[in-house]
């Protein structure tokens, strides 16, 4: 190839000084003659090559047999292109202007519903066309290369034929596919208009609600007394209420439509759910009477009806919670029947006649959002609303303070008060914002007070409900003992999980009613975003809450794993000395490993973004840390080679203990004194390290005794090895034994050895020894020599006549 396109470059040369437009046209043909002498192929890779683009070409042929699946693209493209224009239609025939918040946020959610449904329609699109464009590029670049090989000089006749047949195989498998592909671009075109009408429906709502947001701070009527005189024709209350409910019930029917896959499912389960209840019921008697739990939750259970129905409404809500709002607040509304049969006595006399009023207010909110197409009426109506619920928490506020409160609910009747309190507050303001002209803010009060109150009370009874419900699942034998091993810790922890998934799915919804969540989860989201630069390395709030929230995950996971395999799996399995402890620590510390990689994942690090503290950790180990790296891999030698384990009694560095923990940079060791020591592990590999207990719990100990040269020295090693095998704490094997030691001054010398059963006990197995022994010889007559000393008396001579004192007489 490189020897035709070098002599095609001479000749255009060669032709320059004679014939100068020969040459040009030699030189513009010299690449066209090298990319085709590139794209054709070898005569001899010709065979190969052609089986295997004819299998291309089978399957390629196979894929463009697609007359189903791009009828099945026009339908889908067609039934939802009728749905928006239906939609739109329905969006564009009512005044956003004129609708409640409620109705807007469905209408919402109907328009974003369509355009998850487009979108996977789209994706499904976009696979089937990039393959179709694929194997038609693959096509076109195999015919190219075929092409160029049939203009191949001296090719021999059989593989010109051969080429031939793969133009025209090729030649067929293009004219198949394009049909296909051109339909598929066609509908990507129809496609990307339907998500530009959804887009733009998306956005007109979007935009109304901000407005509906803004017009909370501002007067959006004249005062009542102003609209009273004022008052011109209104619009009928039958057209508002009528558009109200076209915009919910086309909601819902398209909502249903796109899950009809999981409402079977729901029903079963709730249809399932029904018998279980009962079975709870009678076992929850069965274990309260055998004094296994408590009487609360037979009193919890003691309804399975109304706690069926409070489930199975809960089931609804978050079925759906994206979809239409008037749905939501009729299940609300229905679950209020069981909730009033579940809520305890007591509670029900500290809320008073609220907890039964709040169902007629909230069932009356409803009505009244409906009628916003009525403004003077809808007004009218709201107020009065507001104010009756203000005379209800008021009087039940003075009838409560005359009365007074039991001891056992004071703490319940405080809270309570002091919520009734903000609730006139916040309907004091209601009604003041409804009489001066500010109607948006009136309505979302009245709402967000109602809709708090009534799911702090449903979540309170559904709570009662699920914790009663696993305490009798959890009441078992088996799992009992479980949880009464792990009722210090993990009961707890799982409580207060639990009670602050409720707390915040509360606050959640209560900001979510008070229409502050969107400005305050956008300011959040503002605030966490934000980065902030050191040199090269990006940071921003959000990636350091994800990452001290994963960290303490990581901590809190690798503790839990670590317990239970070192409590409750590996101790039931049949393992070698000393790897359960190895196991469990090894997989605190990789789970703990992997939690902080995640950790900086979720924190967004990247790997270049943490070469420099890479950097300044090699130098931190290569200065500081040597001794640090030395105790780590020395922790991790211990915990495979095993030497020793928790509850080894070790001597190490002059020091005898037992091994109470065994970690990756040092050992925790107690004395017999009660100390903790801390022992690098690094100095237990470096060190002599005496493990008493490696292979056993015995212990050798020895005790020297004496006798009288007149004893009989056979007679008393024979007394003494039948004493040592009367003691209770001396094993039976290896069996005591006794030695003469040697003949002392006055003294035959014996010394007595024996095993103990345990280590722990061998100090007071020597002694109870010892005492053994003292009896035992006494009792035979042998005598035990005691110690002799030799006493010289020297005599001074007196003194002579003639000294004074003091002078001492001559030696």
């Amino acid at each position: 190839m490189r020897v035709a396109a070098c002599c095609v470059l001479l000749s255009a040369l060669w032709l320059a000084p004679l014939h100068p437009a020969a040459a040009q046209a030699a030189a513009a043909e010299a690449p066209a003659a090298v990319a085709d002498r590139t794209l054709a192929i070898a005569p001899a890779d010709i065979p190969s090559r052609a089986d295997a683009d004819e299998k291309f070409i089978q399957a390629v042929q196979r894929r463009a047999q697609m007359v189903d699946r791009v009828r099945r693209f026009e339908q889908a493209l067609s039934s939802q292109a009728t749905a928006l224009d239906r939609l739109a239609e329905l969006t564009e025939s009512s005044d956003l202007s004129q609708l409640s918040v409620q109705r807007l946020e469905s209408l919402e959610r109907h328009w974003q519903l369509k355009e998850r449904g487009l979108t996977q329609t789209r994706a499904d699109l976009a696979r089937a066309t990039n393959v179709a464009s694929e194997d038609a590029a693959e096509l076109a670049e195999r015919r190219a290369a075929w092409q160029a090989t049939v203009a191949q000089p001296y090719l021999s006749p059989a593989l010109l034929q051969r080429s031939d047949e793969m133009v025209a195989q090729i030649d067929r498998a293009q004219a198949q596919l394009a049909d296909p592909l051109a339909k598929l671009l066609d509908l990507g075109r129809r496609s990307n208009a339907l998500s530009a009408q959804v887009q733009k429906g998306v956005a007109e709502v979007v935009g109304q609600v901000a407005e509906q947001d803004r017009r909370l701070v501002t007067m959006d009527s004249p005062p009542l007394w102003q609209a009273l005189r004022e008052s011109d024709a209104q619009e009928p209350v039958a057209l508002g209420l009528r558009r109200s409910l076209e915009i919910e019930t086309a909601f819902a029917r398209d909502y249903d439509s796109a899950h009809a896959r999981l409402l079977p499912a729901l029903g079963g389960f709730a249809l399932g759910l029904l018998p279980l209840i009962f079975w709870m019921k009678r076992r929850a008697r069965a274990l309260v009477a055998a004094g296994q739990l408590g009487e609360h939750v037979a009193q919890a259970l003691a309804r399975p009806w109304a706690a069926w129905l409070l489930l199975v409404a809960a089931g609804a809500v978050v079925y759906g919670l994206q979809g239409p709002n008037l749905r939501q607040q009729a299940v609300m509304l229905l679950a209020w029947v069981p909730v009033l049969g579940l809520l305890q006595r007591r509670l029900l006399h500290v809320v008073g006649p609220w907890a039964y009023l709040s169902a007629i207010f909230y069932f009356l909110n409803v009505v009244i959002s409906l009628l916003v197409g009525n403004p003077l009426l809808h007004r009218l109506l709201l107020l009065g609303l507001t104010l009756l619920m203000l005379l209800t928490l008021g009087w039940h506020l003075l009838r409560a303070r005359r009365g007074g409160a039991d001891g056992d609910n004071q703490f319940q009747a405080s809270s309570w008060h002091v919520v009734a309190l903000l609730a006139c507050a916040v309907l004091v303001v209601a009604a003041a914002s409804n009489v001066l002209g500010n109607i948006s803010l009136s309505a979302m009060l009245v709402s967000a007070t109602l809709d708090s109150s009534y799911v702090a009370l449903a979540m309170y009874a559904g709570s009662k409900v699920v914790v009663a419900l696993f305490q009798v699942l959890l009441a078992g034998p088996t799992v009992a003992k479980l949880v009464q091993r792990y009722s210090a810790s993990l009961v707890p922890a799982l409580v207060n999980v639990g009670r602050t998934v409720l707390v915040v799915g509360w606050l959640l919804f209560t900001l979510q009613s008070f229409r502050i969540y969107r400005p305050v989860s956008s300011f959040a989201i503002m605030v966490l975003t934000h980065e902030f630069r050191i040199g090269e390395l990006a940071l921003s709030l959000g990636s350091l809450v994800a990452f001290a929230l994963a960290t303490w995950a990581a901590f809190w996971v690798a503790k839990t794993i670590r317990q239970v395999l070192a409590e409750d799996i590996l101790p039931s399995l049949s393992l070698p000395r000393g790897v359960g402890n190895s196991v469990s620590s090894l997989s605190y510390y990789v789970i703990l490993f992997l939690g902080l990689l995640a950790a900086l994942a979720a924190a967004g690090f990247q790997v270049g973004q943490l070469t420099l503290v890479f950097g300044a950790l090699g130098v931190g180990i290569g200065f500081g840390l040597q001794d640090v790296v030395r105790n780590f891999v020395a922790g991790l030698i211990l915990m495979f080679e095993r030497p020793l384990q928790r509850g080894d009694t070790v001597e190490v560095a002059g020091m005898l203990g037992q091994v109470r923990d065994i970690g990756l940079r040092a050992t925790t060791v107690t004395t017999f004194e009660g100390a903790d020591v801390v022992v690098p592990n690094g100095m237990l590999l470096a060190d002599k390290m005496v493990n008493w207990t490696l292979n056993g719990t015995r212990r050798r100990f020895d005790l020297n005794i004496s006798t009288h040269y007149s004893e009989d020295p056979q007679r008393t090693m024979d007394l003494l090895v039948e004493i040592a095998r009367s003691c209770s704490g001396v094993a039976a094997t290896p069996a005591p034994a006794c030695i003469m030691t040697g003949l002392g001054p006055g003294e035959l010398q014996f010394n007595i050895r024996a095993w103990t059963k345990d280590f722990g006990d061998w100090v007071q197995v020597r002694t109870e020894l010892a005492m053994k022994i003292r009896n035992g010889l006494a009792e035979a007559g042998i005598e035990v020599p005691r110690p002799q000393r030799e006493v010289v008396l020297r005599t001074l001579p007196a003194e002579q006549p003639g000294t004074t004192a003091g002078e001492a007489a001559p030696g």
